[in-house]
C-alpha cells in the first residue's frame, strides 16, 4: 500500500474516532446519568463553549405620516322649528261629590251656555246646562269649560270688521213671529246623569224678559238672563248674564248705539249685525223665523243664518239647517216635528239639533247638543208647558 492510501486511511479513522468519542460523550451526557435538577448537572469541562450573539435587525424606517385630512365644513345648524301654539286649556271636570248638595255646587260652578262647543273654539264654545243626578244617586257631573279663543280671532268692533280677512258677512235679516209670554218646562240628560230645566218667556210693549235655570234636590245650578227689545229683526239682546255659584256673573253687553259687543271681563269687541242673538235667546228666534214664514222655512232644505254672541268674548254666525219632518216624544205622546240642525264648522264646535213643535209655535219640543269631540249628548225634552198673563 503506498503512503498517499495510508495516510488517508489514517485520516478517515481519526475522523470515525473522533466522531464516536463525541457521540459517547453525549450519550453519556443525555442518557447515561439519572435526570436530575438542573442545579446539580455538571457543567462539561471538555465541550467547547459555542458563543451566540443575537442582534435585532435594525427597524424599518416609519412609514411617512398619512397627509392630512381637510376639515370637512360643517353644515350650518337647522333652524329650530317654530313652537306650535299651545292649545286651549282641556277642560277641567268638576270634583266627583258624594251628597246631592255638594252635586248641585259642581254642577253651578260648571254650567255651561246652552248652544256653546268645547274649548279650543271659544266661537263655538258651550255653555250647556249640565245634567245633574237626584238627591240619592251620588255621582261626579263632568262639564267641559270653555275658554275664549286667542284676540286674534276676534274682529274689530266697527261695522265694517265683518270685511276684515277672514270675518263672515253680516247674517240676513228675518221677520219674525215670537211666541207669547210662556213658561216651559224640561227634563234635562247627559247620559245617566238628569235634571230639570225651566224656559220662562216674557215679552211686552216692545220689549222682553228670558230666563233659563235649572235645578236639583231644590238647589239652583243654572241661572242665564237675557233681556232687551223687540225690533224688526226680533228679539234684540241687550245684556246677557250667565250665574254660576261661587263666581262672579259674566255678561254680553250688546251696544247697538255704538255698534258692538262689549263684556264684562276681556277686553275683546265683536261687531253688532242686526238680528244678533245670545245663547239663550237663540232658543226662541230660531223657531219666531220658522213660524214667520213656514213655506219656506219648514221645507227640507232651508237654511237659516244668525250672528250668535255667549258671555264669554266668543261669537260667530250659526248657520241651521232644515232636514225634514220626524216623530219625536213630546209631553202628550208623538209630535210630528220639524227638525232642524246646525252642523259644526269649526274643528271643535258643537252639533245642535232642534225638533221644532208646529202646534207650539215652533218652539222646540226637543233639544240635542253633541260635540264633535265625542262624549254624552246633552238632551232637553219637553215636560209641560203653560201660558203666562
Amino acid at each position: 500500500m503506498s503512503a498517499p492510501r495510508r495516510r488517508g486511511r489514517r485520516r478517515r479513522l481519526a475522523l470515525l474516532l473522533t466522531v464516536a468519542g463525541v457521540t459517547a460523550l453525549h450519550a453519556w451526557l443525555l442518557l447515561g446519568r439519572r435526570a436530575e435538577p438542573d442545579d446539580d448537572l455538571p457543567e462539561p469541562e471538555s465541550a467547547p463553549s459555542v458563543s451566540v450573539q443575537l442582534r435585532a435587525a435594525p427597524p424599518a424606517p416609519p412609514a411617512p405620516p398619512p397627509p392630512p385630512v381637510p376639515p370637512v365644513p360643517r353644515a350650518a345648524a337647522p333652524r329650530p322649528a317654530p313652537k306650535p301654539a299651545q292649545p286651549a286649556p282641556m277642560p277641567e271636570a268638576p270634583p266627583a261629590v258624594a251628597e246631592a248638595a255638594s252635586a248641585a255646587d259642581s254642577a253651578a260652578s260648571q254650567a255651561q251656555e246652552l248652544t256653546g262647543a268645547p274649548a279650543a273654539s271659544a266661537a263655538e264654545a258651550p255653555e250647556a246646562p249640565v245634567a245633574v243626578v237626584p238627591a240619592e244617586a251620588a255621582s261626579a257631573v263632568v262639564v267641559p269649560e270653555p275658554e275664549p279663543e286667542p284676540a286674534a280671532s276676534a274682529v274689530a268692533a266697527t261695522p265694517a270688521a265683518s270685511d276684515a280677512p277672514g270675518a263672515l258677512p253680516a247674517p240676513p235679516v228675518y221677520a219674525t213671529a215670537l211666541p207669547p209670554p210662556l213658561l216651559r218646562r224640561y227634563r234635562l240628560e247627559r247620559g245617566l246623569l238628569w235634571g230639570t230645566g225651566e224656559l220662562r218667556w216674557q215679552p211686552g210693549a216692545g220689549r222682553y224678559e228670558a230666563s233659563l235655570s235649572g235645578e236639583v234636590a231644590g238647589i239652583n245650578v243654572l241661572d242665564w238672563r237675557s233681556g232687551g227689545a223687540i225690533d224688526a229683526a226680533g228679539i234684540a239682546p241687550e245684556r246677557y248674564v250667565v250665574r254660576r255659584r261661587g263666581r262672579d256673573p259674566q255678561a254680553a253687553n250688546f251696544q247697538r248705539e255704538a255698534g258692538k259687543i262689549t263684556y264684562s271681563g276681556p277686553t275683546t269687541e265683536f261687531p253688532l249685525p242686526a238680528g244678533t242673538q245670545d245663547r239663550l235667546t237663540v232658543l226662541l228666534q230660531i223657531p219666531a223665523i220658522v213660524a214667520a214664514d213656514p213655506q219656506r222655512f219648514g221645507v227640507a232644505g232651508a237654511r237659516i243664518q244668525v250672528f250668535v254672541s255667549g258671555s264669554r268674548a266668543d261669537a260667530d254666525a250659526w248657520s241651521f239647517h232644515v232636514e225634514g219632518e220626524a216623530r219625536v216624544a213630546g209631553p202628550d205622546g208623538e209630535v210630528q216635528a220639524l227638525k232642524i240642525s246646525r252642523e259644526p264648522r269649526k274643528k271643535y264646535d258643537t252639533r245642535v239639533e232642534f225638533w221644532l213643535d208646529p202646534a207650539r209655535h215652533y218652539l222646540p219640543v226637543r233639544a240635542r247638543l253633541s260635540s264633535a269631540g265625542g262624549g254624552d249628548a246633552l238632551e232637553l225634552m219637553l215636560e209641560s208647558e203653560e201660558k203666562l198673563p
